[in-house]
């Protein structure tokens, strides 16, 4: 490819016109273009990192606390209660009910039906046919009518009171004694003790390990090589050239560097 490039420039430079004698006779000399930088490559080292992953398993222990109890016995002691008795010579009451009756009134009612009566006043006039047909109805005359008594009765439920005699009898009490032997009871606190066991518990420290497998992130870093080129942004361009469609090679210093 290198060869390719480099016969391509040679061909273009022998199409490119020469800065020299022209004629092959003393003519006018022609100004020499000066030098202008060409493109240089140049491999520099640079460093990347990348990250690779390292196994580890380990044993991971933490320090806890647990229950150590033993049994333990402590003296007890209680005040248990006990009955203490003695015979003592007791009078004893008993109640008993006398019945005594006393004569009390009550109201009682007794009922009948008497008639009363009422006057009420009715008007009594005198009716003519009026209308036709069927329409015809009775009409008061007018000035015909007088209002007239007239008596109206009904039976009327009543009571009457009267006073009643009847006995009402109540228990009187009346206390009837005797004397005769009891037991007198009292109770009375004895100390009682015994060995009661416990449980007595204390923290001990206690190691709790366990496999831990893990994947830790590790960061390397290695120099690779790097192509590095001049931008060739002095170039020497000549404006009455570019007409021509001729390119110029440089050669020497300003030769074009391929790596």
């Amino acid at each position: 490819m290198k060869y390719f490039v480099l016969l391509t420039f040679y061909a273009f430079s022998r199409a490119a016109p020469q800065y020299g004698n022209i004629g092959g006779s003393g003519g006018q000399t022609q100004p020499q273009r000066a030098p202008t930088p060409g493109v240089s490559c140049r491999t520099e080292y640079t460093t990347i990192w990348d990250t690779e992953y390292i196994e580890t398993e380990k044993q991971e222990c933490n320090t806890i606390y647990v229950n150590s109890c033993s049994t333990q016995y402590k003296k007890k002691c209680a005040n248990v209660p006990r009955q203490e008795c003695t015979t003592v010579q007791d009078r004893q009451c008993s109640t008993v009910y006398n019945e005594v009756c006393v004569d009390q009134y009550r109201t009682e009612y007794d009922s009948y039906t008497e008639t009363e009566c009422s006057t009420e006043y009715k008007d009594d006039c005198e009716f003519q046919w009026e209308g036709e047909g069927n329409a015809k109805v009775w009409v008061p005359i007018p000035g015909t009518c007088k209002s007239n008594p007239y008596e109206k009765c009904q039976d009327v439920p009543k009571q009457k009171e009267r006073q009643v005699a009847y006995p009402v009898c109540n228990k009187v009490p009346e206390q009837k004694c005797v004397v005769v032997p009891k037991q007198e009871c009292r109770t009375v606190q004895e100390q009682k003790c015994s060995n009661e066991p416990y449980q007595k518990c204390d923290k001990v420290p206690k190691q709790d390990c366990q496999s831990v497998h893990k994947k830790i992130p590790n960061r390397i870093s290695r120099r690779v090589p790097k192509k590095v080129c001049d931008d060739g942004s002095g170039s020497g361009y000549n404006p009455e050239a570019a007409g021509s469609g001729s390119i110029a090679v440089r050669s020497g210093s300003d030769a074009i560097k391929f790596e």
